[in-house]
């Protein structure tokens, strides 16, 4: 039992160590090809092509007002801009739609309220039943949750002069990152994705994604690929792949940001990347065959291999953590050789590529970067506590077929709670598994193995933070409904 225990923990060890040798490919080329950016050539239209914006919408009652205000705001003639609000509620969202989609119409917007009748392919199926009817060249779709500036089509439409060009992707900012520690956190990782991911993946013209939103298509190439498929929940990136693989290119603006809502509890940020992590298998076990046998350089192949298969350290973390007792037990107690332990020291090494490239993303970013560092923590320690849910999904994705898209809740500027319709056995399975790495932390200063100590808080601090606040907005939430329901009986 003790070999196999240890030849576990080492491959799990082995695993993060393979996906974090990543981090520093990125921090390579961003110093020897970033030195000195040059400056983006502006490009001016010279004609003004038509353009369909898609709005794909389910029970957004929230934020509807919001979005459909900045997209009639576009810097961008009347009658060269078609909008669809493809609307699958089933709340009151469809009746204010419907109210404002009139109101619109009255001030000569060519706006359209569709209604498929059914959920049928969710988002895939949503934005390929506009495509068919949309009448512009070029798509550009939001999430009901995006504030796009209105001169985002005159800033993105000039990149389709270069040749091959299928797609563009904006960068996303943040509206509420400020609201609590978890959606600090959160910014500092998707400034990440975006700022060093996307940025330098399409400098080096390597497969790069479509976010889901705040992006402008070509609709010639979404035709090409195939269309919109509904076969994974990554629909978005399942697409981007066909597309580059047809030999389109997609570009990404780092200087144009669309701000746009974080998860602001645990319930909603816990949706959001099950959702990504079961998507992001699926699509790689749907594509990743034709991108190995592609012509692609080797170096974009291992690019869109890490990019597909990268949810896989969740699964490694999670086993760090269950083994992470016996391990210590064993060495403190000297029944491994110390041999075993300076082997997995050298891997150890692999631990500080992230934390740099979160730094290197936030003083790119912002010019009170350094009061952003602190969150890195955050970061780091919210991703190892979503071991649990995420490894759960990756199995999901990879054996089973069927899926449901869940949305990620939007509130705009009220803070509802969120209480999910089905319960769930996690977040008590991370406050356990908190307690257990707790335990571990107790023992590991007790018998002066200092060198553990960072490494298991952080991964007591991720599983205690999801699972309790979880627990707690479910509580809140109950008693909430509670006190409505005697306020209506009364």
């Amino acid at each position: 039992m003790i070999n196999i225990i240890l030849f576990l923990y080492a491959a799990f060890i082995v695993i993060l160590f393979f996906y974090s040798f990543h981090p520093f490919i990125l921090i390579y080329r961003h110093f020897k090809f970033n030195k000195k950016r040059p400056r983006r050539r502006r490009r001016k239209l010279t004609t003004l092509p038509n353009v369909t914006i898609q709005l794909p919408i389910y029970n957004e009652k929230y934020v509807i007002r919001r979005l459909l205000k900045c997209i009639t705001s576009m810097d961008y003639p009347t009658k060269n801009l078609e909008i669809q609000v493809i609307d699958d509620s089933d709340d009151n969202t469809t009746s204010i739609v419907a109210k404002l989609v009139k109101q619109y119409q009255k001030d000569n917007y060519d706006i359209k309220h569709i209604r498929r009748g059914s959920r049928a392919g969710f988002k895939a199926g949503a934005l390929q039943y506009g495509l068919e009817r949309a009448k512009g060249d070029y798509i550009a779709i939001f999430d009901a949750d995006f504030v796009p500036p209105s001169n985002f089509l005159k800033e993105l439409l000039p990149e389709f002069g270069e040749r091959n060009i299928g797609g563009v992707q904006a960068r996303w900012g943040h509206l509420n990152s400020d609201y609590s520690f978890l959606t600090k956190s959160q910014a500092i990782g998707l400034d990440n994705h975006f700022l060093m991911e996307q940025r330098l993946r399409s400098q080096a013209n390597w497969f790069i994604n479509f976010n889901g939103t705040c992006g402008l298509w070509l609709k010639r190439a979404i035709i090409d690929a195939g269309g919109w498929h509904d076969d994974t929940l990554a629909e978005d990136l399942d697409l981007s792949y066909r597309v580059q693989l047809r030999g389109w290119i997609i570009k990404f603006r780092d200087d144009v940001v669309v701000p746009g809502e974080l998860p602001h509890n645990a319930y909603s940020y816990r949706i959001q990347q099950n959702r990504w992590a079961k998507g992001t298998i699926q699509v790689a076990r749907k594509l990743l065959s034709q991108v190995l046998k592609s012509k692609l350089k080797p170096i974009a192949k291992y690019e869109a291999f890490v990019h597909l298969t990268c949810h896989i350290n969740f699964f490694a973390m999670l086993g760090l953590a269950v083994f992470s007792l016996p391990i210590v037990y064993f060495k403190i107690e000297g029944m491994v050789p110390n041999s075993y332990y300076i082997f997995l020291s050298f891997f150890t090494v692999s631990a500080f590529g992230y934390p740099f490239v979160y730094y290197l993303s936030q003083r790119q970013a912002y010019r009170d970067y350094y009061r952003k560092i602190p969150y890195i923590i955050g970061v780091v320690a919210y991703s190892m506590g979503l071991s649990i849910s995420n490894t759960n999904a990756i199995i999901e994705g990879w054996f089973h077929k069927k899926h449901v898209f869940t949305r990620t809740p939007k509130y705009g500027d009220s803070k509802k709670t969120y209480r999910p319709e089905t319960k769930s056995i996690i977040p008590f399975l991370e406050v356990l598994l908190g307690i257990y790495v707790l335990v571990n932390l107790i023992y590991v200063i007790a018998n002066l193995q200092i060198i553990l100590v960072p490494f298991l808080l952080l991964y007591s601090l991720g599983f205690l933070s999801l699972g309790l606040s979880s627990i707690k907005d479910d509580i809140l939430s109950l008693r909430t409904q509670e006190v409505l329901c005697s306020r209506e009986n009364s």
